[in-house]
């Protein structure tokens, strides 16, 4: 029975290095957005004087997602 090809092999070495520059772009966007997002929460809290918790859970789960993004696209490019 003939095994099936390694997910490794199914790209290109051209293919996985795009699809790893574009990853890399959209963990470290995400992250740039995300820092956005602080100095608007901070600026209203200098502003309101009062600061939730849950603003700053989603951007602190936001900067994970970019982070996690970018290394996954690290680990693509540097598979090849």
């Amino acid at each position: 029975m003939a095994r099936s090809p390694s997910s490794r092999t199914v790209l290109s070495p051209l293919s996985r290095r795009l699809v790893a520059g574009l990853l890399i772009a959209a963990g470290i966007l995400l992250v740039v957005a995300q820092l956005l997002r602080v100095y608007v929460l901070f600026y209203h809290w200098h502003d309101l004087g009062q600061l939730a918790w849950r603003p700053l859970l989603g951007v602190g789960l936001g900067t994970a997602a970019g982070v996690l993004t970018s290394y996954v696209g690290w680990r693509v490019g540097r598979a090849g």
